[in-house]
């Protein structure tokens, strides 16, 4: 991914009066929208110090009570203001790669101009830069979440080829029941709560960007899942969105690509005492691979407890684990009372899984032990509850 800068410049600068001609505008070149580069850049300034009004220092220190005088480190802690479920982007942001599914509503599309670093126009800078404009092309679509969620993500292209020379960040406004929010905060990793992408922070390389919200209970929090517009610097340039109908989006009714966050317990609730632990690992980075296991404790026909061992490989954004191989182990004992190498694995059939939500898992099954083994055994197809979430990676 790349690199954006979310260093900010003293909102002083804002105040200096620029002797140059640049202006920031519509890529239609419509005049009446034409807005001089010192005006665009004071109004991000000021976005600049808004921003950092809503998010102190101080406010990043979680703090927790402790029994003793120490104080021990912050526990970690979910975001109540988060603007989409953490299992939503789990895998990265899909940087040119704008529909998430066949079929989807198309993404909005225009270019604007925007302008270079002003802070260059002052003390001895590179005036080359304080006066360089450059063409971007602003990409801005939803993808599907769980539950009914959305996600909003924007992409800015850029054109220019000079290494030396560089547009700078936008400044994000948001219209949602007529009331207009800004700046917006905008990251290039999703799901964080203090990160941040500054207006004037220097755009040194195409980008895609994810619209979140201030963890702050002192400003409006956006519903993305509601009809909404979004502007750059001042209705330069603006895209509109309505009401989110997961029912256009392929992923809005598909199950969820398959990722740690399904990693927990799962259960029939009428059936207590049987139930499955699923666990999905990382794989080959580099081969796009994750690895899936599930332990199921089950039962013989005896009844005692007798525990099947899944394991496969699938690949990252999969939204089902199919054919994955099932085991039963045999010439074990306890606590490691058995002599090494003796325990004997057996495949047993196998499984398909899916997920269509973090609550809910789908699995078929195909298998049985040998006769002496007298194992469970059968076919069929079960729906199971989440038991609870992981610590710190919580499915919604």
């Amino acid at each position: 991914m790349s690199f954006i800068a979310v260093d900010w410049r003293c909102p002083a600068l804002a105040s200096i009066a620029f002797a140059c001609a640049t202006s920031a505008f519509a890529a239609d070149g419509t005049s009446s929208r034409a807005v001089a580069a010192s005006d665009v850049f004071a109004a991000r300034q000021s976005a600049v110090a808004a921003a950092q009004a809503l998010q102190p220092a101080g406010a990043r220190r979680h703090t927790v009570a402790t029994s003793g005088a120490t104080a021990l480190p912050a526990e970690i802690f979910a975001n109540p203001f988060r603007a989409y479920p953490p299992s939503c982007l789990g895998d990265g942001l899909p940087f040119q790669s704008f529909p998430q599914s066949q079929g989807d509503p198309a993404p909005q599309q225009q270019q604007m101009t925007l302008i270079g670093d002003l802070t260059q126009c002052v003390g001895g800078g590179n005036n080359a830069e304080c006066t360089y404009t450059e063409p971007v092309t602003v990409t801005v679509w939803r993808v599907a979440c769980s539950n009914d969620q959305t996600a909003v993500l924007m992409e800015i292209d850029r054109t220019g080829t000079n290494p030396n020379l560089y547009p700078t960040f936008p400044l994000l406004s948001i219209t949602q029941n007529n009331l207009k929010l800004y700046p917006v905060r905008a990251v290039d990793d999703p799901n964080t709560i203090y990160a941040n992408t500054f207006a004037n922070s220097p755009l040194y390389f195409s980008d895609i960007f994810v619209l979140e919200n201030y963890a702050s209970d002192t400003t409006q929090q956006i519903d993305y899942t509601k009809a909404f517009t979004l502007d750059l610097d001042n209705n330069t340039i603006t895209f509109n969105f309505p009401n989110y109908d997961r029912t256009k989006y392929g992923a809005g009714s598909a199950a969820l690509p398959i990722s740690g966050y399904l990693s927990t317990n799962w259960f029939d609730a009428l059936h207590s005492g049987e139930g499955m632990l699923t666990q999905i690992y990382d794989g080959d980075a580099a081969a796009g691979t994750r690895f899936f296991t599930a332990a199921w404790y089950t039962f013989d026909p005896l009844g005692l407890p007798f525990w099947l061992y899944a394991q496969g490989s699938i690949n990252i954004g999969d939204r089902a684990a199919n054919n994955v191989a099932v085991y039963y182990a045999t010439n074990g004992g306890f606590a490691g009372n058995f002599p090494a190498g003796n325990a004997t694995f057996t495949q047993w059939g196998t499984a398909n899984f899916s997920f269509p939500d973090c609550n809910t898992m789908t699995f078929s099954y195909n298998g049985h032990t040998d006769a002496q083994t007298n194992g469970p055994g059968g076919t069929g197809t079960r729906t199971w509850t989440r038991l609870a979430n992981i610590n710190s990676l919580v499915c919604n």
